[in-house]
């Protein structure tokens, strides 16, 4: 099988994975980790960003795939300007911004 055929199976198994599964992604090895961060020693700037980016990206993926994924902050710049693309991800500008300064905050003090 050429790359081309292979690319468009890819894209065909993803497909049929993601309408049997609504708008949310496959699971992923880190959809089966904690799903939650210990906000509690977080100034409140964080704890109000964390609000947003518990909601927003709930939308597509279980939380535990961001809260498990472990990247610096030019990871997240680069995962949030993808996630913000997609059609039913609901997220603006203004609030990627929020949810990059959380992530960016959490990556810095998690030392990744």
């Amino acid at each position: 099988m050429n790359a081309i055929a292979m690319t468009g199976a890819a894209a065909a198994l993803t497909g049929l994975l993601l309408a049997g599964n609504g708008d949310k992604a496959p699971p992923d090895p880190r959809d089966y980790g904690p799903d939650r961060i210990d906000i509690s020693s977080y100034p409140d700037e964080q704890r109000k960003e964390y609000v947003v980016y518990s909601a927003k990206c709930v939308k597509c993926h279980p939380l535990a795939r961001s809260v498990n994924a472990h990247y610096d902050a030019r990871d997240w710049k680069r995962y949030l300007k993808r996630m913000i693309r997609r059609p039913n991800s609901g997220i603006n500008e203004e609030q990627a911004a929020q949810i990059y300064d959380f992530l960016k905050f959490h990556a810095d003090k998690m030392g990744y």
